[in-house]
């Protein structure tokens, strides 16, 4: 008798177990779509698949951003004597901490943005302590253009992902967009495009910050390389690609031609 008594209060139970579980898992939150976990949504609808191939291939460019950022500092952390993976703070510190070094064993020197990056170096006399400017300018100009590119690029992908949204509600007012599941992969699709332009103007902001603030690091000569540029009068110019430029060497720097274009 006991036995059916516990039998029969399972049974009853059951139906409130089942009722907990479905609540529980609506308590998780709704399932994420196939294009928010990075999956590629195909519908046989060559509108909807271009696009959604679109969006993907976007976010996948916004994610790459941050390690390719990053990899642009490693040659230059490897030419200020930090490791491969130093922090931006810190190879920001070294490089002002060896540009004030450098300037006073008289070694000048200015970054260039434009028309192309480069490191300007004016050089009295050779620096002491193998300090080598020369590779300094090499793994300085390989950041800067890295990171000029950088955001430059995801410039264009913030602006992109503004124009798939713009076409991602164009296509939710297509009868199509009412079948299956479109509809939840355009609600998707928007969530991604958000945190992809959110992303893109963030990597962007940090590589050109990162540009800027390297200029200032290492800004220890901007007077004297202009003077030296049209006058000839202080040290010898080397490094940031220019050629015939050395240290060290007695002759005197020959006074350049005035450009056509140059007003003083």
């Amino acid at each position: 008798m006991r036995i059916d008594v516990v039998r029969k209060s399972a049974q009853a139970l059951r139906p409130l177990a089942l009722g907990a579980l479905v609540a529980l898992a609506g308590a998780c939150g709704p399932t994420m779509s196939q294009i928010e976990t990075g999956k590629v949504v195909t519908t046989n609808d060559a509108a909807f698949d271009d696009f959604f191939k679109a969006v993907v291939a976007l976010r996948e460019d916004s994610l790459a951003a941050e390690k390719e950022r990053k990899a642009a500092y490693a040659e230059l952390a490897k030419a200020l004597g930090l490791t491969a993976d130093a922090d931006v703070v810190s190879l920001l510190d070294t490089a002002a901490q060896t540009a004030k070094k450098l300037d006073g064993e008289g070694v000048s020197m200015h970054l260039e943005l434009t028309p192309e990056p480069k490191l300007c170096v004016l050089a009295s006399k050779r620096p002491k302590g193998g300090s080598d400017p020369e590779a300094l300018s090499k793994a300085v100009e390989t950041a800067v253009k890295t990171s000029l590119g950088l955001a430059k690029r995801m410039g264009d992908v913030a602006v992109r992902s503004k124009e798939l949204e713009k076409q991602r509600l164009d296509l939710a007012g297509k009868p199509a967009a009412k079948k299956g599941s479109i509809e939840d992969e355009l609600t998707g699709a928007q969530k991604v495009l958000a945190e992809t332009r959110e992303r893109a103007t963030n990597e962007g902001g940090l590589a050109s910050s990162f540009i800027v603030s390297l200029a200032l690091a290492l800004e220890t000569g901007a007077a004297d390389t202009a003077l030296a540029r049209f006058t000839g009068k202080t040290g010898k110019p080397m490094g940031g690609g220019r050629p015939g430029a050395g240290a060290g060497q007695g002759s005197p720097t020959p006074k350049p031609k005035p450009s056509d274009d140059f007003e003083p």
